[in-house]
């Protein structure tokens, strides 16, 4: 009987339980299955064989296992037949360009990045290939490149093929190169790149060097583009909402078969005190970091406090900027769906406005509940100078080109716009209340009121948001809150950290005055005037 396929056998195992893995992970294996039996494509089993087959030649030259070829373990033959194993049917065309790759420290990620690297100077078919190692700093970066530049003097000791430099790896045989590159992308003159690695994106300030490498690969016919990091400290920064992306891509809100994602982190509800998840975020648990090890670290973390979140950061790869977040994101998306309005046609809704500060974020929630769930669909407007003047700006303009937020002219929110919306959505819903925060509400409220609108003062004071703050947690925790899918919204979500006063009460605060969570302000107010209703005994339990 012919045997399983190592890469195959973990998948499977991933799946059922076997191997112990994190939620994204048992999602990637499950897309994994989906993309083989997709009509689209096709898996070549002598594509993946070439790559892994190709790091055997390779020999390690440091430690316990100098000397000894690089044998691939189960869980990176799964990635390597992930990037390397699908093609568009009846092509030549690879189906994935590019690969997000997150796990905690030690797992010998930067040597297995280092052979993907070689693979692509040598090995992947391509003249004139030129292939980047990139990361935050050039001391950074040249850990990769040193790894495969020693790993190249191990294959051509004579220097027969293979002529390593000090930052440059050259294969004349076909006119290709391996280059170290440092953060500072307006040193790059005129790349062409077949491939790039990007190491530690977490460290990353900006995208200009992905962005740059990214736009220069344009002429290739098969690109590789391969980031690969543990978890930081800024969920601002542009890995993090990097990785947002790429979390929704593996859990279905967007498609992007081109893409492959393998975040090895823990759920929700683990323990990190808890050495049997360790494994979630070290597949290499046993083989290059050892559980005595793991547990040296977590008890130094439990003993000082100040220790914590490096910690927690690199060994257990957990993102920790900022205070226990109030709902995990696995909630959050599985509440995330498409809401349309015209199929809650004339329901009664209530509604709640956030006007926020006028040159920047402002939005406004809408709220339906039927007899089965809660229904929020937000809408967000920003000024049009936002996209030039703000730190966020090319956030601002993502969100703008995805259609998640209403641009309005000029410096400041034109209230118009969001007066002239709330009048579209009474032609099709029963608008019973409209909830607003009475600072800076003036003129906007005497303009709804002319238009015959229900207007109600609702402070956003702690004691006053307890209520429905506790009220939108257990709605989205028991499963019966529908989030309408905006890229924004979830944004918010992931922004709130928890104020609370000596009497228990609690309401959405942020860490930092740039972390946006206008969106839930705006769901709560519309669940606090709901919860004001006599109605409210129809509320969902």
């Amino acid at each position: 009987m012919t045997r399983k396929k190592k890469y195959i056998q973990y998948a499977e195992d991933v799946l059922s339980g076997k191997i112990v893995t994190g939620h994204y992970i048992k999602l990637a294996a499950e897309r994994f299955f989906r993309l083989m039996y997709d009509e689209r494509y096709e898996f070549r089993e002598d594509k993946v064989e070439q790559v892994c087959e190709f790091i055997s030649i390779i020999h390690h030259y440091t430690g316990k296992h100098a000397g000894k070829p690089f044998i691939l373990e189960a869980w990176q033959e799964w990635i390597v037949a992930s990037m390397y194993g699908f093609y568009l049917k009846g092509t030549n065309e690879r189906l994935v360009q590019s690969a997000y790759i997150e796990m905690a420290r030690k797992q010998g990620k930067s040597a297995f990045a280092s052979a993907l690297c070689l693979y692509h100077l040598i090995a992947d078919g391509e003249m004139n290939a030129e292939v980047y190692m990139a990361a935050n700093s050039k001391d950074q970066a040249k850990v990769s490149f040193n790894m495969a530049s020693n790993f190249s003097k191990m294959l051509d000791p004579g220097k027969e093929f293979l002529d390593p430099y000090r930052d440059t790896i050259k294969y004349e045989r076909t006119l290709s190169f391996l280059k170290v590159l440092a953060a500072d992308s307006s040193k790059l003159d005129g790349p062409n790149a077949s491939m790039y690695l990007i190491d530690e994106y977490h460290a990353a300030k900006n995208s200009g060097v992905k962005d740059v490498l990214q736009s220069s690969q344009g002429m290739r016919e098969n690109p590789m583009a391969v980031i690969i990091t543990t978890a930081g400290f800024d969920r601002l920064g542009v890995c993090y909402q990097y990785r947002e992306m790429c979390t929704e891509v593996v859990s279905g809100l967007k498609e992007d078969d081109t893409l492959f994602i393998a975040i090895y982190c823990l759920d929700k509800e683990d323990d990190w005190k808890d050495e049997a998840v360790w494994v979630k975020s070290n597949p290499n648990l046993g083989v290059t970091v050892q559980t005595k090890y793991l547990k040296t670290q977590v008890r130094k973390a439990i003993n000082t406090p100040s220790d914590e979140v490096g910690i927690k950061t690199k060994n257990l790869n957990i993102w920790c900027d900022a205070e226990k977040t109030w709902i995990k994101d696995d909630y959050i998306l599985s509440a995330s769906a498409n809401v349309n309005l015209e199929e809650y046609n004339r329901l009664d809704c209530f509604i709640g406005v956030d006007l926020s500060s006028t040159s920047d974020l402002t939005s406004f929630s809408v709220m339906i509940p039927t007899t089965e769930k809660m229904v929020w669909k937000t809408f967000y407007f920003l000024p049009e100078a936002a996209l030039t003047e703000k730190r966020f700006k090319e956030l601002y303009g993502e969100w703008a080109r995805q259609g998640a937020l209403c641009i309005t002219p000029g410096n400041v929110v034109d209230y118009d716009f969001i007066l002239n919306k709330i009048m579209e959505i009474g032609q099709i819903l029963n608008i019973v209340t409209i909830g607003y925060d009475s600072w800076n509400a003036t003129q906007f409220v005497i303009n709804c009121t002319e238009k015959g609108l229900p207007m109600e003062p609702y402070s956003q004071s702690i004691g006053n948001f307890n209520k429905p703050t506790k009220e939108l947690e257990r709605l989205l925790l028991s499963g019966v809150a529908v989030i309408d899918n905006n890229i924004i919204t979830r944004h918010c979500f992931r922004n709130v950290v928890m104020a609370r006063d000596k009497n228990g009460n609690t309401k959405p605060s942020k860490q930092y005055e740039e972390k946006k969570i206008d969106g839930v302000i705006a769901m709560i107010e519309a669940l606090g005037v709901y919860l004001m209703c006599p109605r409210y005994d129809n509320v969902i339990y």
